[in-house]
């Protein structure tokens, strides 16, 4: 008899389908270039240190301290910074520049003087013209340049730049999602290993029971010596189930940690027993469309086809012509320390490019090829979203039947195990049919362990689905 313990599962089990985390291939190749928004407050009160913590505070420490999160938090700051990039277009752009030359190149000469407001009669000498001895100048120049009117270019860039910042906002939010996710999937694990642990001692001390009876039988004659070696040998083995179960709770406790942003090697304790919660749930056609409506990587996904329909516009505005002003205002000295000439100018241009290869149609081929494939793109993830929250949720019902049925199962076990005892101490049943009933009762009360596990975390993996799941959602609250 050999009791399946499960190893640390901070991965979804087997019940949960890839498309229902936030990780999943589909959903990472439509957002590749999309992510992150803040992180939220914690509501809840930090643990006392060294004290138990309950799911709530778990989930709350970890959306301040997991890195996913801050590494998030930086790159929407990032995107939202890139609006101001994009405002910059409408406003002047001026420049402070200070320079020296020196010279005896003839051209130079003449002008520079001019500049300096230094030229005189004697400067007309062929001789000087011709050969004019090195002059020094010291240029400061004030420049500033301004867009008058660029056909709606500039307002396009600041509309794609605001599309970006919102996706990456609502990436952001799928972000913390996926992190409550992993939360709640770590702190359930690790009670369940605490309950294995429960059901590993009482099966090591039920054994222990078995295996002295055996002897005290041997003793008076009443049972052969292969009883009490039976019972040594399911003693050695609920013994290395119990190692294994502890070993699974160090495991789960380090995980937690890790989804908590914690060092791992931190002493924590989770708060209460892993228990079945009564939350209702919606039809599976309104948590679809719940799930359309909420989900925030959907409406990234929505938000890059309407940045890919700006971006044509864009291409179009560059057949456009431009209009922008310039002007300058500069000091021309012979030395740094006296005052020379001082000149300015000032104008506007307009600009209109007539040909340049073929680029501008290339590049409004391209916006639209871009386009059409973020528009395939939403459409495919409409169809993802539909398929997580009905996986989800079917998993959710055979997860509740199964809790059920389990339960009597266990039940029906433990009966079955007094009995066998009864007819064993009255010599109508042998040592290996109470064996053999004492691994079928631990293995059901696991088995109902197992399935009030999978209950819990399918039920945080609909919410997850359908983009509900966070720090005050059922799924963490109860």
């Amino acid at each position: 008899m050999k009791m399946r313990f499960a190893k640390s599962r901070n991965k979804l089990p087997n019940f949960v389908s890839p498309y229902a985390a936030t990780g999943a291939l589909a959903t990472l190749s439509i957002l590749l270039t999309l992510v992150c928004a803040p992180a939220v407050k914690a509501q809840t009160k930090a643990p006392a240190p060294g004290g138990p913590v309950s799911l709530e505070q778990a989930v709350n420490i970890a959306l301040k301290n997991n890195p996913t999160i801050q590494a998030a938090s930086a790159y929407a700051q990032a995107a939202r910074h890139a609006i101001d990039v994009a405002k910059a277009g409408y406003l002047p752009n001026v420049n402070f520049s200070e320079g020296f030359t020196r010279g005896n190149n003839p051209v130079y000469v003449f002008g520079t003087l001019l500049t300096q407001r230094q030229f005189t009669a004697a400067n007309f000498d062929l001789g000087f013209l011709n050969v004019p001895p090195p002059l020094d100048n010291f240029r400061t120049q004030f420049s500033a340049s301004m867009p008058l009117y660029d056909f709606g270019r500039t307002s396009k860039r600041v509309k794609s730049a605001r599309l970006q910042a919102q996706g990456t906002g609502d990436i952001a939010e799928r972000t913390r999602q996926a992190v409550v996710f992993d939360v709640v999937s770590a702190y359930l694990n690790e009670l369940l290993a605490h309950e294995r642990v429960r059901v590993a001692k009482a099966s090591v001390n039920m054994t222990q029971a078995d295996l002295d009876r055996a002897r005290a039988r041997v003793q008076q004659g009443l049972a052969v010596e292969s009883d009490v070696l039976s019972a040594q040998a399911q003693l050695a083995q609920a013994r290395e189930n119990l190692i294994q179960a502890q070993n699974s709770v160090a495991i789960g406790q380090a995980s937690l940690n890790v989804a908590m942003g914690i060092p791992e090697e931190t002493q924590t304790k989770t708060e209460g027993k892993l228990s079945e919660i009564k939350v209702p749930v919606g039809s599976l056609i309104t948590l679809q469309g719940t799930a359309l409506k909420e989900r925030p990587d959907y409406q990234a996904v929505q938000l890059q086809a309407e940045n890919a329909q700006n971006s044509v516009g864009l291409a179009k505005k560059e057949f456009l012509p431009r209009i922008d002003m310039m002007g300058s205002w500069e000091v021309d000295n012979q030395t740094f320390a006296t005052r020379g000439g001082n000149n300015w100018v000032a104008g506007a241009t307009l600009t209109f490019n007539i040909f340049n290869g073929g680029a501008r149609r290339a590049q409004i081929a391209e916006s639209k090829a871009y386009h059409l494939r973020a528009d395939a793109m939403r459409s495919h993830m409409e169809s993802v979203v539909r398929l997580q929250v009905r996986e989800a949720y079917l998993n959710l019902n055979a997860a509740r039947q199964r809790v059920s049925v389990s339960q009597d199962s266990s039940a029906q076990a433990e009966e079955s195990l007094r009995i066998l005892r009864n007819r064993y101490n009255a010599g109508l049943a042998t040592i290996m049919d109470v064996l053999r009933a004492e691994t079928m009762q631990t293995s059901a009360e696991n088995n109902h362990l197992n399935a009030v596990y999978d209950y819990r975390l399918a039920f945080a993996a609909l919410e997850l689905a359908t983009g509900e799941l966070g720090p005050n959602s059922p799924a963490v609250t109860q």
